[in-house]
């Protein structure tokens, strides 16, 4: 049993994962409360999918970028519980986590989320034959310098602010966003991609998980 973490930004997300059946999920609104609200939703999972901690065979956490609190936090609850039962335990950066969870498109997929001032943080994701995969580095820019780079028809995804979806409308045909559902990180995904880096023999050492940040 699998548990993934994600409090890197303002909605954190929970899920437990058997390897082959999602077998919980839970995503909230954690604002700054991910201290006050991450422990008691992940013993609410556990409890209502039948589990204990003493079940879990690894932990795959959310490294950020983000807030740099929420990211720390997710990191240290997720290294505490690896450490505690030496479990190994996946970090996975939060645009790959959004990403995960889009279809298949031949467009350019531009993967966000809010860094604050009047600021996103972004990356642009290409499909390719089984996955999205990451054509440019995490970049965090205005609305305003966002909306300059995109020249095609391209999908949007995650955080958007009024601002920005003011911003990004202004480009007409070249922007598709879709519905509400899809902007949402899930922790299900995570967990998926916790699962495959396990899988391909990934060690899982928490001692070489660190956060992410955009200095």
């Amino acid at each position: 049993m699998l548990l993934a973490i994600d409090t890197a930004t303002y909605r954190a997300s929970v899920a437990l994962h058997d390897g082959v059946t999602l077998r919980g999920e839970c995503t909230w609104e954690a604002v700054n409360r991910h201290t006050v609200t991450l422990a008691s939703r992940i013993t609410e999972l556990l409890q209502a999918s039948d589990s204990t901690p003493e079940a879990l065979s690894g932990v795959a956490v959310c490294i950020g970028p983000g807030s740099y609190t929420g990211v720390r936090i997710g990191i240290a609850v997720a290294k505490g519980l690896a450490m505690t039962r030496s479990l190994p335990l996946v970090g996975i950066p939060t645009l790959d986590i959004l990403a995960a969870g889009q279809p298949p498109d031949p467009r350019p997929l531009y993967a966000l989320f809010s860094a604050g001032r009047q600021r996103v943080g972004y990356a642009c994701y290409r499909w390719q034959e089984t996955a999205w995969e990451a054509e440019t580095e995490i970049a965090v820019v205005t609305w305003e310098e966002l909306a300059q780079r995109i020249t095609e028809p391209t999908l949007i995804v995650g955080e958007l602010t009024p601002e920005g979806l003011g911003c990004l409308s202004a480009l007409g045909e070249r922007v598709v966003i879709p519905a509400a559902a899809w902007h949402l990180r899930r922790a299900g995904f995570l967990a998926d991609l916790g699962w495959k880096r396990l899988r391909a023999n990934d060690p899982g050492d928490p001692h070489q998980i660190i956060p992410l940040y955009l200095h």
